[in-house]
């Protein structure tokens, strides 16, 4: 089946996801129908009636939630709607179910939630369609039983309303036709009970399993009627269930001879109205089951999508898998101003020689770990290791003029740590490395290039020019470019070191940074800012 979807969202890129989304679905056949605002929404369910609308929450003219009234107060309430909002909170979740939504996707949009949700929304409305029509068939079923009960009140046919102790309650007119007798009179002579009117010696056998069985029983009778006459009667006792007891019974006599053929009737519409009924018991059952599983798996989709999403946000910045996830790829970035920072243990591959791989890697963990929660107090996004080396970059992804002061203090605190770390981990063995720190100030380019194994990465002179300043550093040390110099030199104490030359580049002005100026630091050592520098940074982001 091809269902026919309408998308309304005033936001063109948005509709354009959902619509590429879900035609391209190999899970849905499906034709899409677009809407740029609340009012050409409503326009097109009345005109098109699709089986499912997703609705934008806000819209420039009338709001999803005004739409979803209206589609809900009209003959159209029964399309299924899914409100896609950015809104997260209860509040807003509880008012849209409230007012009708069958569901809610979040923005921004998740294709494999954005299809699972309208799956399960177009599945759970086929069900609906599916029991109402039973509905109806039920009800044409219950109108057939009343003009049957117009025609039971007038036939030849005898029809008697028994209680469960078998005491007759009522008779109708063809139980006079068929005896000759009133009611009146025969109640009178042959008593109330059906053990004793029956002519049938199996009587009590007969009542016994329709009391243990519960469904109709028959039997065949002899009898002398009133002017005495010989017939046969072919009674059939059935049962009136309130819930699962017996309320009444009704017997059914029949001259076999000329009344069978609408007795067999009666009896064969009463069994297909019981069938019809256990269909739609076991239909409800079923639906019931489904929604169930439906739940279950919507919690284990965003479940599983939430730890897709802490694992990408770990690897990659969060704008970069908004647009991994919405389009597929991410645009690169430029940054006009951005400070990086490469370190290097020098000598490492020499004082390798003496230790297996896997303390190579314990060691490289332990130093690294470290420099990764220093960097992220100062809100240094982290590159990459490349054997020894570490890079990361400050103004990135989110862009400050405060990057030249945050990467330098994370230097400082670096390079404290090593100065320190054995004094602070005696009982740890590890290798006397000794690390170099070079950092410059420019502009670069940074986002994810390819199509597999996704690393955000950064491009440029500037990715040069600070790895050139870590190779002509001293170990110990932290080397820094004049651009670097210029921001800073107003707040750290620096030594020049002059113009050096760098591998395929124009000799570059270098200083090495020592502390923070005593004014500016609240430790001795000058490595951490006191208050006052703290202001003054915040008033340069």
């Amino acid at each position: 089946m091809v269902y026919n979807i309408l998308i309304a969202d005033d936001d063109v890129m948005s509709r354009k996801v959902m619509m590429l989304v879900l035609t391209n679905s190999d899970k849905l056949m499906c034709s899409v129908v677009e809407a740029e605002n609340g009012n050409s929404a409503w326009e097109i369910v009345q005109s098109e009636q699709p089986d499912l609308v997703l609705l934008d929450w806000e819209m420039p003219d009338i709001s999803g939630m005004e739409v979803l009234q209206k589609i809900k107060k009209s003959k159209y309430s029964n399309i299924p709607v899914i409100i896609v909002t950015g809104k997260l909170d209860g509040q807003t979740l509880s008012l849209a179910l409230d007012n009708g939504a069958t569901d809610y996707i979040k923005k921004p949009i998740d294709k494999f939630e954005l299809i699972a949700r309208t799956k399960s929304a177009l599945t759970l409305h086929d069900r609906i369609l599916e029991i109402e029509n039973q509905n109806i068939r039920i009800q044409n079923q219950l109108d057939d039983l009343n003009r049957l009960s117009l025609i039971v009140k007038k036939t030849d046919n005898s029809v008697l309303i028994f209680n469960p102790d078998g005491e007759i309650e009522w008779a109708n007119e063809g139980f006079t036709k068929m005896y000759g007798y009133t009611f009146e009179e025969f109640t009178t002579r042959y008593g109330t009970n059906i053990s004793s009117l029956s002519y049938n010696h199996l009587i009590n056998v007969k009542l016994a399993e329709l009391f243990e069985h519960k469904h109709s029983v028959n039997y065949t009778t002899q009898c002398r009627v009133k002017y005495g006459a010989t017939k046969w009667i072919q009674t059939t006792l059935t049962p009136i269930f309130d819930g699962n007891r017996i309320e009444k019974f009704i017997a059914i006599e029949t001259d076999i001879s000329q009344q069978k053929r609408t007795e067999l009737e009666l009896v064969k519409r009463n069994e297909e109205t019981r069938q019809l009924m256990q269909s739609v018991q076991e239909a409800n059952k079923k639906l019931e089951a489904q929604q169930t599983e439906i739940i279950q798996k919507n919690h284990i989709i965003e479940e599983e999508r939430r730890k897709t999403d802490n694992l990408l946000l770990n690897i990659l910045p969060h704008y970069v898998v908004a647009q991994l996830k919405t389009i597929g790829h991410a645009m690169p970035r430029n940054y006009k101003m951005a400070t990086i920072m490469f370190t290097d243990f020098k000598g490492f591959t020499k004082s390798c020689e003496n230790l297996t791989p896997n303390e190579i890697v314990d060691a490289l963990h332990f130093f690294f770990s470290k420099f990764d929660e220093i960097i992220e107090s100062h809100y240094i996004e982290k590159i990459k290791t490349i054997g020894d080396a570490y890079m990361c970059v400050g103004g990135i992804p989110l862009r400050n003029h405060s990057n030249p002061f945050d990467v330098v203090l994370a230097g400082l605190e670096i390079k404290q740590f090593m100065s320190q770390y054995k004094k602070l981990n005696p009982d740890l063995v590890l290798p006397d490395w000794q690390l170099r720190i070079g950092i410059h100030t420019g502009a670069l380019v940074a986002g994810v290039v390819g199509k597999i194994k996704f690393a955000y990465d950064t491009w440029g002179d500037s990715v040069n020019i600070a790895n050139r300043m870590e190779s002509a550093d001293e170990p110990g040390c932290i080397n820094i470019s004049a651009a670097t110099y210029r921001y800073i030199c107003n707040y750290f104490e620096c030594r020049h070191r002059g113009a050096i030359d760098i591998k395929n580049h124009s000799a570059i002005d270098m200083y090495f940074v020592d502390r923070l100026k005593p004014q500016f630091s609240q430790d001795e050592d000058g490595v951490f800012p006191n208050e006052k520098f703290k202001n003054i940074l915040n008033e340069i982001c």
